[in-house]
């Protein structure tokens, strides 16, 4: 059933068509059908199946506000990073991953500044912080049109902003793979397959680009839904567990 949508107060809309027409020049008329209320999977079920093979596991949580998910986590160790409230450490990203010094994590979640240059560095700092064989996933990648995309924001509800630039950058990197989960906004579903993966920079290309980029471009990333996810995620555990070590 969907959940009932909250109305919006006078102020909400005069300043969201003030901002509408400010950046009227990145318009663009495409958008994707994608109804989240409608689909029975959240970024919940998502963290949860990543961990569901290592109870006595580590998470790290990125941006944990009201603490909806970091709660619902059942992981041994939780360290959650957000400066305003929530979690366990009450600091920006970019000064947790320059201080930690607690050890490694088996999963990462990074649900912080949906600006893409914040994910980019949120990104590069879950690796540093990552053990073999373990996940990164980042919320808020599948913007249904350009409202919900633009930065600066406009849309008070339902934004997120252009991160989804960093997917182009995975999809351009040998040392990763990766899924896109249709729900919950878009979650991107990170596998390094190397120690040391390396994240390209295209920035220079990415860094001015609006929704229509994405719109243009969406058939070329690796999008999935839950049960598909869930397969994937699974055939590297049997891959996993198969592994004979040499003598």
């Amino acid at each position: 059933m969907a959940r009932a949508k909250k109305k919006l107060s006078l102020n909400t809309i005069v300043r969201e068509l003030i901002l509408v027409n400010r950046y009227a020049a990145n318009r663009h008329d495409g958008a994707f059908d994608y109804d989240w209320d409608e689909i029975n999977y959240n970024r919940k079920a998502v963290v949860n199946l990543l961990m569901a093979d290592r109870p006595d596991g580590d998470y790290l949580e990125i941006g944990c506000a009201g603490n909806d998910l970091f709660d619902s986590v059942m992981a041994r160790t939780k360290v959650g990073v957000d400066p305003a409230r929530g979690g366990t450490h009450r600091l920006t990203s970019d000064d947790f991953f320059a201080t930690w010094r607690g050890g490694m994590f088996d999963v990462v979640f990074i649900d912080g500044l949906h600006h893409y240059e914040q994910v980019r560095r949120d990104l590069d700092g879950a690796l540093a912080v990552l053990r073999p064989g373990g996940w990164i996933a980042i919320h808020d990648m599948l913007p249904r049109d350009w409202l919900e995309e633009h930065v600066p924001q406009i849309r008070t509800r339902g934004w997120t902003g252009d991160g989804w630039k960093v997917a182009f950058e995975l999809l351009a990197s040998p040392d990763v793979e990766f899924r896109l989960l249709a729900l919950d906004h878009g979650v991107v579903v990170v596998r390094p397959l190397s120690s040391q993966p390396r994240l390209p920079d295209l920035s220079a290309t990415l860094r001015d680009e609006r929704f229509a980029y994405l719109h243009r471009n969406f058939a070329l990333l690796p999008v999935v839904g839950y049960d598909a996810a869930a397969a994937w995620v699974a055939s590297h555990r049997s891959a996993s567990c198969g592994a004979v070590t040499p003598a």
